[in-house]
């Protein structure tokens, strides 16, 4: 009895560090997905309105992307953000972006599925997935921010942009929102 238990002992302290070894634990990127004016789906970001005094022209969503079918990804999002002001930028200004998830039939926030404008109230209903904070005053300078662990378990979702400073967009295709799916591999 002695020679088993000394052995079942044995065996479970060899196994123990084997088993109980650190993994990796990774971000595994998906396929980029880009929002702008000139993709699909679509997000009009060609002279975005500025925020001064504005009720509807300064915020706007995209058209709502599916993730069912061919399109299922992870539920861990990075979102990268890419704006262009025109006219000499005001230091510590704000351009605010958001997701608007839906579970195929009740949009968050309540808003259209289709890339439009939305009033600026509507915002508040959305998930904030950041700021971009104006950082130098160079016009028509693209400015560049990212926002990682942005959770979306619904069917569908759409990016929303709120431009918060004294200055439009720039006119053209240069401003963007790129969502990537981040999955977890481990190791």
């Amino acid at each position: 009895m002695k020679k088993i238990l000394v052995s079942f002992f044995v065996f479970m302290i060899a196994t123990a560090t084997v088993a109980y070894a650190a993994n990796r634990i990774l971000a595994l990127r998906g396929t980029t997905i880009a929002f702008s004016d000139s993709v699909t789906p679509a997000l009009t970001l060609s002279a975005l309105a500025a925020g001064t005094g504005c009720t509807t022209a300064c915020t706007r969503c995209s058209a709502q992307y599916t993730k069912t079918g061919a399109n299922v990804k992870s539920n861990r999002w990075e979102m990268r953000v890419g704006a262009r002001l025109t006219g000499t930028n005001v230091l510590n200004e704000t351009v605010e972006y958001y997701v608007s998830t839906s579970d195929g039939t009740n949009t968050q926030g309540n808003i259209a599925t289709t890339n439009s404008t939305i009033d600026i109230n509507k915002r508040k209903n959305l998930t904030s997935a950041g700021v971009l904070v104006v950082d130098q005053t160079t016009t028509n300078t693209l400015m560049v921010a990212v926002f990682r662990d942005i959770i979306i378990d619904e069917v569908a979702f759409q990016v929303c942009v709120s431009n918060q400073t004294t200055l439009p967009f720039e006119t053209g295709t240069a401003s963007y929102v790129k969502m990537t799916p981040m999955d977890i591999e481990v190791q």
